[in-house]
């Protein structure tokens, strides 16, 4: 046991091969420099023993509270060896930016954390839809992302503080610098189970291409402290011309405010 104490440590670098660890306790296997020769012929990936990970003490790390590791295929590692010179049992305690083949710039770093952006969307004309104020600036923009495509953003830089949320199909929500919200998205849905209340201040513009359907046991227009206008409300009128001592109704088309329909 004593090899397990400290007095022989033993550090590495090395490079993760895979994270899929079918005991799924965030695992990862790595080769490691010095140890590990780069031929599959002496030791395939798939041999290569499993490190555990050292997660920050902001994760539960216990029954049902851990979560899966961000660590990628590809990455360097930093760790050292639990049982010192046996160099057996490896312990990754973190990873490292490095300079890599093939990658823009050459660059481990995010694209968008450095100040180019990688993400194209068109603003709605119809509704004058604002440009995305992307003006990130290293090392400001904190970025995480994923091999499928989709992006979180949190973003610092100076006059260009943004939140942004971007799932790879292109729906995407994004908190300007002003406090500007906008968000795309495909078909949607939402449910309220209790009461829903919406206050405007300015104006609200409705566009749609199809239809507008609307289903409710009453609906009121221009409700308030001077009465309502109901488009199936009925009223007595006055007598018509021509006609004398008849008591006629009409379908209520205005009451405090104005219900328009049609051109």
């Amino acid at each position: 046991m004593s090899n397990f104490y400290g007095d022989n440590p033993r550090w590495f670098l090395g490079d993760v091969k895979s994270i899929d660890d079918p005991l799924e306790l965030g695992r990862i296997q790595v080769r490691i420099h010095g140890i590990h020769s780069e031929s599959q012929q002496d030791i395939p990936d798939s041999k290569l023993p499993y490190a555990q990970t050292v997660v920050p003490i902001t994760q539960g790390g216990t029954n049902g509270l851990g979560n899966n590791l961000g660590i990628k295929v590809g990455a360097m590692v930093f760790g050292v060896f639990l049982d010192g010179s046996n160099s057996q049992l490896p312990l990754v305690l973190g990873s490292m930016p490095k300079f890599e083949d093939g990658s823009p710039g050459g660059l481990s770093t995010n694209q968008l954390a450095r100040g180019t952006p990688t993400i194209t969307k068109t603003p709605n004309a119809t509704i004058n839809e604002p440009k995305s104020p992307y003006a990130a600036s290293y090392p400001n923009n904190n970025v995480y992302a994923t091999e499928s495509g989709h992006v979180i953003e949190i973003d610092d830089t100076k006059g260009a503080e943004r939140i942004h949320i971007f799932h790879k199909s292109g729906t995407f929500v994004e908190m300007h610098p002003n406090g500007d919200v906008v968000t795309q998205h495909k078909n949607g849905w939402r449910s309220v189970t209790g009461d829903d209340k919406l206050h405007v201040t300015g104006e609200i513009n409705i566009i749609s291409d199809k239809k507008i359907t609307m289903n409710a046991p009453e609906i009121n227009l221009n409700n308030g402290t001077k009465g309502a206008a109901r488009l199936d409300d009925e009223t007595e009128g006055t007598d018509p011309p021509g006609v004398v001592g008849e008591t006629v109704t009409s379908k209520v088309t205005k009451s405090s405010g104005s219900v328009l329909i049609g051109d």
